[in-house]
Formats: C-alpha cells, sequence, structure tokens
C-alpha cells in the first residue's frame, strides 16, 4: 500500500478493497470517485459511484448510479476480504472476457483471504467468485 502526502499525489494509484465479511459472510459498500478538483460531479454528474457487495462467495462490482460517468485509470490492485475461508480457486469474470484465475494467499490464522492483481478497472462491472 502506498502512503501520500495528499489526495492529489495518490489519484492515480491503484486501489486495494477491504472486505469485512459478517458472521453471515456477507459485505456491502461503495465507492466514490471524482477529479478531485472541480464541481463537474454535481453540474455535470461526472464522477463514479460503485457498490460492492459479497454474498454467497461472490463479490460484486456494479455502478451504485447509472446517472454518472467517470473515465479513470485506476484499477483494482488487491482484494483483501476479512473472514473468509480458504477457497480451492478465486475466478474473475468480466463482461465480455473469458473467466480467469486469480493468484491468492490465505491466512488460516487470520481468516484473510488476499487476492492479488485482478487488473479491472475501477469503473467496470466485474465478479470474483471464491470457489
Amino acid at each position: 500500500m502506498r502512503v501520500r502526502r495528499s489526495s492529489e499525489c495518490m489519484k492515480k494509484d491503484p486501489i486495494t478493497l477491504f472486505v469485512a465479511l459478517s458472521p453471515q459472510g456477507t459485505a456491502q459498500g461503495e465507492l466514490f470517485l471524482d477529479d478531485g478538483h472541480t464541481f463537474n460531479y454535481q453540474t455535470r454528474h461526472e464522477f463514479l459511484l460503485r457498490r460492492f457487495s459479497f454474498s454467497g462467495n461472490t463479490l460484486v462490482s456494479s455502478s451504485a448510479d447509472p446517472k454518472s460517468h467517470f473515465e479513470t485509470p485506476v484499477w483494482i490492485e488487491r482484494v483483501v476480504i476479512i473472514g473468509a475461508g480458504k477457497p480451492a480457486a478465486v475466478v474473475l469474470q468480466t463482461k465480455g472476457s473469458p473467466e480467469s484465475h486469480l493468484s491468492f494467499q490465505h491466512d488460516p490464522e487470520t481468516s484473510v483471504l488476499i487476492v492479488r492483481k485482478p487488473g479491472v478497472n475501477v469503473a467496470s462491472d466485474w465478479s470474483i467468485h471464491l470457489r
């Protein structure tokens, strides 16, 4: 993880998602992203609002606001799932692409699963399946 002095210094850095599972094995969260300078998020809907939900051993990324639009080079570098068991495989699905197997590391003492380099753009729809 990169520590930066300001949001300006990190605006193109890749993102690490932390997913803390409930006792029922679910989680939800949102991510907001804009240019950090203008009010275009208000006047032109130039922002990104993503919804992340985890249920049934699947993490899904979808748009939380269909009116929003924002192009960004930012990508997902890592997903840390707290409270997960060790899967046999971790699979990424994106629209229009075949499934791809992702590398992962699991710590049985802390029940933390680290999925490395899904490599998907933060603005895209995708899902990660723990199998």
